[in-house]
């Protein structure tokens, strides 16, 4: 076709302007020539080039392993980020708890970014139980968001107890964000004209991960009094995910008050769905004394963005394509080769957690299922004063905001830059 269209402008240039002495258009003895380039051999370097691409590809695709996880590193990610202009929508289970409220506010600033692949009408959603869900969600988003707002078009008031009522709530959405442990309300009323069926209906709000996030909200013995309960709300979740048929992608946060990863892994094996699983060192699995806390940022916006920026490290593995059918592989086996991660003292900061969940969407391919080890090193920057590294998260001047929905993120994106 290049060719083809090369020979035709040619015509028409000789047509148009006769050949003279000195004129940089002539006939070569192997194709046309345009000055000192020739068409055709472009032509071939161009499917030499993409020969080469494709080739590349069929072999990294080929690629296999014995094991269920494996190390792999990705130079180009394939995420949200990918395919800008096919707008992807996104919900948050529990929005309305301090990491789930933070992880909404940054993709609904997201979804208003060109670039992102995050968007939709009436997106992102927050899944929640009751009304106290969309009232704690606008409280986050108008202190760390400059007064942002999520409207009734946002919200989605669901009966946890009835996977079809959650999933006619999910239809049309892409990807999903659910945590394992989270705060739980019991005895809330149902919020009128949305699922009950008795003026007195109660219902349980749930919050990712805790509902003020001030670390002492949720203790080691409620977790294992109620940990039937938050096994059901997490079930219902990836089930209803499953039944609304546009679900593609998982991303599931392990809270600090998880005791243990297999159950909920064996959940996500079952479900067949893709999935990003999130846990950090101070996650409580396997771990001795009291359960470890994520801390809140004082005074935080969106303009400070990532807090701990040379603390943060990753480890991460991808399950093989087909490592639910390999011999002997039960379903919740990659919970026991999870990486292994530095059990440093550092505080791991909400905003940092949902800034890496929220770019994990934009970076990563939605196709492949994975898991990522946050670990943090490092004092608690807030504690060294203004003297300390602290200086550099406090900005003389206000930093321009209007392009990034969150401030420092590409340092986020370039840690995910070798997961695959």
């Amino acid at each position: 076709m290049l060719d083809g269209w090369l020979a035709a402008a040619y015509a028409r240039q000789r047509r148009q302007r006769p050949c003279q002495p000195g004129l940089d258009w002539r006939m070569a003895e192997h194709g046309w020539m345009v000055g000192n380039f020739c068409p055709l051999s472009i032509s071939l370097l161009l499917s030499t080039f993409v020969g080469s691409l494709k080739n590349a590809a069929q072999s990294s695709g080929a690629r296999s392993t014995n094991s269920a996880l494996f190390m792999s590193a990705s130079s180009k990610p394939r995420g949200s980020a990918a395919t800008p202009l096919d707008k992807k929508s996104i919900a948050v289970f529990g929005g309305g708890g301090s990491l789930g409220g933070t992880i909404f506010g940054y993709l609904q600033r997201a979804s208003n970014l060109y670039g992102t692949g995050i968007g939709g009408a009436a997106m992102p959603r927050n899944i929640c139980a009751c009304s106290e869900g969309s009232l704690r969600l606008n409280s986050i988003l108008s202190k760390g968001f400059k007064l942002a707002f999520a409207g009734e078009q946002h919200m989605r008031l669901v009966d946890m107890s009835d996977v079809e009522h959650v999933a006619e709530r999910l239809k049309g959405v892409d990807a999903v964000v659910v945590g394992t442990v989270c705060q739980l309300e019991p005895g809330r009323a149902v919020t009128g004209n949305t699922y009950e069926k008795t003026p007195n209906d109660k219902t349980t709000e749930f919050f990712l991960d805790e509902k003020r996030g001030f670390g002492d909200e949720i203790s080691a013995q409620e977790v294992e009094e109620q940990l039937d309960v938050h096994l059901n709300l997490f079930q219902t979740a990836i089930d209803a995910c499953k039944l609304a048929g546009s679900v593609k992608h998982v991303v599931v946060l392990e809270t600090p008050y998880t005791p243990s990863t297999e159950p909920f892994a064996k959940i996500l094996d079952i479900s067949g769905l893709k999935f990003t699983y999130i846990y950090t060192n101070a996650s409580a699995g396997g771990s001795e004394g009291p359960l470890p806390q994520w801390i809140q940022c004082k005074d935080w916006t969106f303009e400070r963005g990532v807090q701990n920026i040379d603390g943060m490290s990753l480890e991460s593995a991808a399950l093989g394509g087909n490592y639910l059918s390999k011999p002997g592989y039960d379903a919740g086996d990659w919970a026991s080769s999870l990486p292994e991660l530095k059990r440093d003292n550092a505080d791991i900061y909400r905003e940092d957690i949902a800034a890496l969940a929220v770019q994990s969407m934009l970076s990563l391919d939605w196709d492949t299922s994975r898991v990522i080890g946050l670990s943090c090193s490092g004092k608690d920057d807030e504690e060294e004063g203004d003297s300390g590294s602290a200086g550099r998260f406090r900005p003389s001047k206000p930093p321009k905001s209007d392009r990034e929905w969150c401030m420092k993120s590409k340092l986020v994106a370039d840690l995910l830059s070798v997961v695959n």
